[in-house]
């Protein structure tokens, strides 16, 4: 998927991103980068050359049956705000529309996801009766740690009673909600004229799942003026030290960084 009318050495790098997310980066023989992101059928194309662009979506159209929506302002959920001063990453509108669905439109916004050294057991408190409704709540709100880095570690820890919810985990997931709506602003912003420069962040706590005492470690890149990756995970096997949790942590953060550093090499 490249220019017909001129020669490219073809430095083509495919990934997974988010479980369904695809890139395909295209480099001319001049060094321009065009760099296609699809989901299923949706496709954004960016790159260093408007001209190239243009050629390449020219070229897809031939190919395929293709609607060009101009300008990126919406993609799946996500709202694209660009400005000379930078863009804005948000997602006001579906959280509005997670908030009615829920019935939590109404509810007291809260300025704290979840209350300070909170430890949630699997078997602590009435089931909840609609398991249903629970997992569709927090499906939603695993989608919206898509560009929330803030609810990452309080939805890893709801999304841990899929099975089983219960009451307390029910009354952790509607905080949530609540301090969705407190935050409804809130959202990652790519400075037109930062520093490209990756800085990352990482740490873990110790044995804090009081039913199998795994500790959970997690990390965060920005480049520039913006996150770029997150994440927060129970540690596979259970640590018998703190250090011993923050070293595991701080082998998961390398792998990260070291991926992070190929994909930008390939994207130039």
């Amino acid at each position: 998927m490249v220019r017909q009318d001129k020669p490219v050495s073809c430095h083509k790098w495919i990934s997974n991103i988010q479980c369904r997310f695809f890139i395909i980066c295209e480099k001319t023989d001049h060094g321009i980068v065009v760099v296609i992101v699809i989901y299923v059928d949706d496709l954004i194309i960016t790159g260093d050359s408007n001209a190239d662009i243009f050629d390449l979506k020219k070229l897809l159209k031939q190919k395929f049956e293709m609607k060009d929506l101009g300008e990126l302002h919406y993609f799946l959920g996500i709202e694209v705000v660009q400005s000379p001063k930078g863009i804005w990453f948000l997602q006001r509108q579906y959280a509005l529309n997670k908030l009615s669905k829920y019935g939590m439109m109404g509810c007291k916004p809260i300025s704290i996801p979840l209350e300070q050294n909170v430890k949630l057991s699997a078997d602590e408190g009435n089931v909840v009766e609609d398991t249903t409704m629970y997992r569709h709540i927090v499906g939603s709100l695993i989608y919206m740690t898509i560009i929330r880095p803030d609810l990452n570690y309080a939805v890893g820890v709801v999304s841990q009673f899929m099975q089983t919810p219960r009451k307390p985990h029910l009354d952790t997931v509607r905080r949530i909600l609540r301090y969705i709506k407190h935050t409804l602003q809130c959202g990652i912003f790519y400075e037109a004229k930062s520093q490209l420069q990756v800085h990352g962040y990482t740490d873990a706590d110790w044995a804090r799942n009081v039913s199998d005492r795994r500790s959970t470690s997690g990390f965060m890149f920005s480049f520039g003026s913006g996150a770029v990756s997150w994440n927060n995970k129970k540690q596979p096997t259970v640590a018998l030290s703190s250090m011993e949790a923050e070293y595991k942590g701080a082998t998961i953060t390398t792998c990260e960084v070291i991926w992070l550093q190929k994909l930008l090499l390939d994207l130039g």
